[in-house]
């Protein structure tokens, strides 16, 4: 099959080709780029919330329950999204599914059903003792992988309104959920969901297998063990009176009269002879499944366990960003990395200007001294005394007792000590004092020489 387009949902999947359509979507060949292998995923439109919550129930049950490993279920391994379309991904079946090969083949024999069932069956066990019912066991949903005339292999696919037990019983609200033809009869009663009902809809499966119906045709859940009656009791195969037995209880009316799925999955023999002696049709032909699904990529493809063997895995998305939050929570300290710790940062202060310091003149009241009234600093009726004050930058003047107070000088308001830098000048004309005046000593010395020189 050529691919007729090309387009990639949310930068991962890339689709190739359509391979089938159904009510809730439609399955196409494509390509997961994050493995570099080929894949199938099944499109869907997010239209509303129910789609929403099966497509979540879907990717849930091949991620959260591991039950991908199984090798008769098919569930996707992931999903991606982006605008209104929701893609599961999910390995990629060549053998088309069991609906189609009843198409191509027409009924098979009882030996070869009984056989399918078993595969079915050990499935359907698997997903119950996880606590999942599938609800949508049909023959359209059981994919076949292509092994010639070797040992069919089955897979249980398509798990959209599949539910856990823990899930909120959302859907049951009157309306019952599945396929018409494979809903047992307390499903069409609205009596709830159970694990019976997977087993009813598997015996139901095995009976079309067996007789395939005609167009448009559809018996009622009533109708079954008398078709099934009529179908086997006539049949040679050494299997057919067993397996009418084990079908008759898994179609029975009372769900709690019917085996489980590992009870009758037990009751079916594993072949014991080459499979070119069972698996064939209710005419006795060779029961052949081909790969429908011949491509000529170079690229390789997820295997049906999932992308786990897949060489080159990096961590996934959530793995990824689960790492990077917790580094980030918790940094390495600096001296882990080489690097010397940071010194503490020190607030800046200002550095305000040196004012000069004026003298502060003593004040006199006019008329305390002398005739002329003028004030002076010799009147012995005024007594000053300065005292310090740590907020002022000017002395404070105090008087005697018996005197008219002097106004107080304006006091400034406290502010920072101002570091007082040494001046560079300051330093330099001291130098040159210094040089001046050792120049003058040694010129005074050497007239001195000179003088007494003269004189002696």
């Amino acid at each position: 099959m050529t691919s007729i387009m090309s387009d990639v949902i949310a930068g991962r999947i890339e689709l190739l080709a359509p391979l089938a359509r159904g009510a809730s979507g439609s399955l196409w060949r494509a390509i997961d780029r994050r493995y570099g292998a080929v894949c199938a995923a099944k499109v869907m439109r997010q239209r509303d919330g129910a789609d929403v919550l099966r497509f979540v129930r879907e990717q849930t049950v091949g991620s959260a329950q591991g039950l991908g490993k199984h090798p008769h279920l098919l569930p996707p391994y992931t999903w991606v999204a982006e605008d209104d379309t929701i893609v599961l991904v999910m390995p990629l079946a060549h053998g088309g599914t069991l609906a189609g090969a009843l198409t191509e083949h027409g009924a098979l024999s009882p030996t070869l059903v009984a056989q399918l069932l078993r595969q079915l069956l050990d499935a359907l066990a698997a997903m119950h003792e996880s606590n999942w019912v599938h609800r949508d066991v049909k023959p359209a949903n059981l994919l076949l992988e292509p092994t010639g005339d070797g040992s069919p292999h089955l897979l249980l696919a398509d798990f959209g309104i599949a539910l856990h037990d823990t899930d909120v019983r959302l859907t049951e609200t009157g309306f019952a959920h599945g396929t018409p033809g494979f809903m047992a009869p307390e499903v069409l009663e609205g009596l709830g969901t159970s694990a019976s009902q997977d087993v009813w809809a598997a015996a139901a499966c095995a009976l079309e297998t067996l007789a395939p119906p005609q167009p448009r045709e559809r018996l009622l859940p009533a109708e079954l063990p008398g078709r099934l009656h009529d179908v086997l009791a006539p049949s040679s195969d050494p299997v057919a009176r067993p397996l009418a037995w084990l079908l008759q209880e898994m179609l029975a009316a009372d769900p709690s009269a019917r085996p489980d799925a590992a009870q009758a999955r037990d009751r079916i023999p594993p072949p014991s002879s080459p499979a070119t002696s069972w698996s064939r049709t209710a005419n006795g032909a060779l029961f052949v499944v081909t790969d429908q699904i011949e491509t000529s990529d170079s690229l390789p493809e997820v295997p049906l366990d999932g992308p786990g063997t897949l060489a080159g895995l990096a961590p996934g998305l959530h793995e990824r960003l689960t790492a990077l939050s917790q580094s980030a929570s918790s940094p390495p300290a600096a001296s882990s990395a080489g690097l010397p710790p940071a010194p503490p940062v020190l607030p800046v202060l200002p550095v305000q200007p040196v004012q000069p310091v004026q003298p502060v003149q003593p004040q006199h009241p006019a008329g305390t001294s002398g005739s002329s009234g003028s004030a002076t600093g010799s009147s012995a009726n005024t007594t000053e005394r300065f005292v310090h004050d740590p907020t002022r930058r000017r002395p404070a003047m105090q008087q005697s007792p018996g005197q008219p107070a002097a106004p107080a000088p304006p006091v400034p308001s406290p502010r920072l000590p101002s570091p007082r830098l040494p001046s560079p000048r300051r330093g330099r004309v001291t130098w040159t004092g210094v040089l001046l005046l050792v120049i003058s000593v040694l010129c005074l010395v050497g007239a001195g020489v000179l003088l007494w020189s003269a004189l002696g």
